[in-house]
């Protein structure tokens, strides 16, 4: 198999997964047409507000799937605003808050092609690591040779599987939804050729990631 080539079972996991994030939204829009032709006027502002709500949600989902899985993410116009707010974005007002170093977009303005997705790819992974309330730091290393990503939680840890996924010890066949985005993370990172790195204390409640340029 050449390096340019994907496994089955991993392009069917990440279609599983896109499709899953944007089944609840897409079909709280359809519910929300369903209210307004049943009902006509008398559906009023409620479903109205269901629609819009579901439809900004889908949006916002689809905005991140770009970035993180598809080529926008090595497009040479995307910069770090965009991925902090495609990643805020999908935060909402959730149990997970994010901080990000002032001037960041300054100290990496222009990074190697592909260190911009891998980012966002690993801040997915790293909401997905806070189990509980918790707070995803985002700074610069010393000398501003990479990004750390600092994520604090009283159940911070990797899922089930996915840190032998992320550094690639796990064969595809072997992957499930809760392993395949910290596998297709260690993947575009090394693909790129982008360090990643990570430290994980569980009972201390902390991963620290890194990835240098």
């Amino acid at each position: 198999m050449t390096e340019h080539m994907l496994h089955p079972r991993v392009l069917e996991l990440i279609a599983s997964r896109i499709c899953h994030d944007l089944v609840s939204p897409v079909g709280a829009v359809n519910n929300g047409v369903e209210l307004m032709q049943e009902l006509g006027e008398d559906a009023g502002a409620e479903a109205v507000q269901l629609i819009a709500s579901s439809a900004q949600q889908a949006s916002i989902r689809l905005k991140a799937f770009r970035l993180s899985y598809g080529a926008a993410g090595t497009d040479k116009n995307i910069g770090f605003k965009d991925i902090r707010e495609a990643f805020t974005d999908l935060l909402g007002s959730g149990r997970i808050q994010a901080e990000f170093e002032p001037d960041l977009g300054v100290k990496f303005s222009m990074p190697p092609r592909g260190f911009f997705k891998v980012l966002l790819n690993l801040l997915v992974l790293a909401e997905e690591c806070n189990h509980g309330e918790g707070k995803i730091a985002v700074s610069a290393l010393e000398g501003n040779t990479g990004i750390r990503v600092m994520v604090t939680g009283n159940h911070a840890g990797f899922r089930e599987g996915a840190e032998a996924a992320l550094k690639g010890d796990t064969a595809a066949d072997d992957l499930d939804p809760r392993s395949v985005h910290a596998y297709i993370t260690g993947r575009f990172a090394a693909h790129f050729g982008i360090g990643l790195t990570w430290e994980a204390q569980p009972d201390f409640g902390r991963i620290e990631f890194r990835i240098t340029v």
